[in-house]
């Protein structure tokens, strides 16, 4: 792969711009982009191998690439490159005449178009190559991001354009005939928070990211003219983040909702408590602190998606929950100043929600466990720990050696190690018992994430369940206390080795 990359650069000895080379290069190494590799990270296996093989070939097409990848390279990949090119270039291997200037730009303006609903910001950040005091600016460029904040402020699509003047002419003639959009300029300083903040988000996805097809070719671009924008002195919050909500200022606004007109036709108004709430945390956690944004997408996934994941409804609260999300859009939206059509179509998708919520959410008895159970599992509510909590403890119903497990707590730590001596019938080590009580722990709150998606993996690969713990204690002992390392251990799981 390598050879082929690199034979691949002599086209770059044939482009007449460094703004060429540079999206050239950016599209070759976004091959990997998003990647996994067994043995390490894709970054340093992939990136710096490719680093490596271009630095022995010593050609002038391996020497051009080198030049782009220690601007466009992760810090480790740019400084070796760097490091290989200044010694090729002291050896005399030749190099085009605009090599010296990949990555000479300067920062001009930045905008942003939003949309009323706060869905989606397009960040535009125009730049120009600058090379001698005296010359004009050359090759004037904008980079367009798409950052998506139905998608945890993700970044979701990408790409340059070289009609900036056009750009900027059309985003804001689109914006000054409709009302559901704003144009503005923005500091470049705050174009560089909410980008950075948004590719940090997509960095690294472990499955493949909802990201554009070209999203991966434009992704090391992107990094590297992100930094030719001042960070500031004090780095200012992306433009999407808002102070956090305490409790009780969650309390207040729940209180406000349920005493105003929108909500008055409610008929139950405990349910609608618990249903505001559930509607105010899923804005506090999973939408940066904006429980008063309503937009039709943001609904749907509220509805159709997070609630039947995340949250155990009671019946009234599955009945009453359509109805409380159509009173708290007339309500949000009359607070914030949402349009009259946003309003509209955002009611719209709600009622048409309305019909595919109770197919959605299922409610969790129907599983087979009966409530009295699910409230020990879920004490929290968190309908998603369900799989995992019951995977660690399997034995929460009956007797056992007289014992009633029925009065058992989980969420317990003296009743917690007395499950899992059950669950080993009673003859187990001390240390080996701390060890299952490490990863019980660990499984019940999902910290890592990691631990229970490695264990499905297992699972799915038709392994014993005590095997798949064992496998788990084996890597939690060796790794010891490093998150991060811990983290990529289980990430790189993918079968029992066959000495456990």
């Amino acid at each position: 792969m390598f050879k082929e990359m690199v034979q691949a650069a002599r086209e770059l000895l044939a482009v007449r711009t460094p703004l060429d080379a540079e999206l050239m290069v950016s599209d070759m190494i976004g091959a990997w982009w998003g990647r996994r590799v067994r043995g390490g990270d894709v970054e340093q296996v992939l990136g710096e191998g490719l680093v490596d093989y271009a630095a022995k070939a010593g050609t002038p097409a391996s020497l051009t690439l080198l030049m782009c990848l220690a601007y466009l390279g992760t810090a480790r990949q740019g400084a070796k490159a760097e490091g290989a090119a200044l010694a090729m270039m002291e050896s005399g291997v030749a190099r085009p005449g605009w090599a010296d200037r990949v990555g000479a730009v300067k920062p001009a303006g930045c905008y942003v178009s939003r949309d009323a609903y706060g869905d989606q910001d397009t960040v535009i950040c125009t730049f120009s190559y600058r090379w001698n005091d005296g010359e004009p600016p050359a090759d004037r460029h904008a980079l367009v991001m798409v950052v998506d904040y139905n998608m945890s402020g993700m970044t979701r699509d990408a790409w340059v354009s070289s009609q900036v003047d056009k750009l900027l002419e059309q985003a804001r003639a689109e914006a000054a005939g409709n009302p559901m959009l704003l144009f503005e300029e923005i500091q470049p300083e705050q174009a560089r928070a909410l980008l950075e903040s948004a590719m940090k988000a997509t960095k690294e996805p472990k499955t493949p990211p909802p990201v554009s097809d070209s999203y991966s070719a434009y992704h090391a671009f992107a990094r590297a003219r992100l930094k030719a924008l001042p960070p500031g002195r004090k780095r200012p919050a992306p433009l999407h983040i808002e102070a956090p909500y305490s409790r009780e200022r969650r309390a207040m606004l729940a209180a406000e909702f349920l005493a105003s007109d929108a909500a008055e036709h409610l008929s139950d108004p405990s349910a609608a408590s618990r249903c505001a709430d559930h509607i105010i945390d899923y804005g506090c956690e999973q939408d940066f602190n904006r429980p008063l944004r309503v937009s039709p997408t943001k609904c749907e996934t509220f509805l159709l998606d997070w609630l039947p994941r995340k949250v155990m409804l009671s019946v009234a609260e599955q009945e009453a929950m359509p109805h409380v999300l159509a009173a708290w859009v007339r309500f949000a939206a009359h607070r914030t100043g949402l349009p009259e059509q946003g309003l509209k179509a955002t009611l719209d998708a709600v009622w048409e929600a309305i019909g595919k919520f109770p197919e959605a959410y299922r409610d969790p008895t129907s599983f087979g466990l009966d409530r009295p159970l699910l409230e020990r599992l879920l004490p929290d509510g968190d309908l998603s720990a369900l799989a995992r909590r019951v995977f660690a403890f399997p034995f929460l119903q009956g007797t056992h050696n007289g014992v009633d497990l029925d009065h058992l707590n989980p969420a317990d730590e003296a009743d917690r190690r007395t499950l899992l001596e059950i669950d080993h019938g009673g003859a187990i080590d001390q240390e080996h018992l701390a060890w299952h009580e490490e990863i019980a722990t660990r499984l019940w709150e999902g910290d890592p994430p990691q631990l229970w998606e490695a264990a499905q993996r297992l699972l799915d690969l038709g392994h014993d369940r005590h095997d798949v713990l064992h496998v788990l204690i084996e890597i939690a002992e060796r790794i010891g206390g490093d998150p991060e390392e811990l983290a990529a251990a289980l990430d790189d799981i993918a079968d029992i080795p066959d000495e456990i």
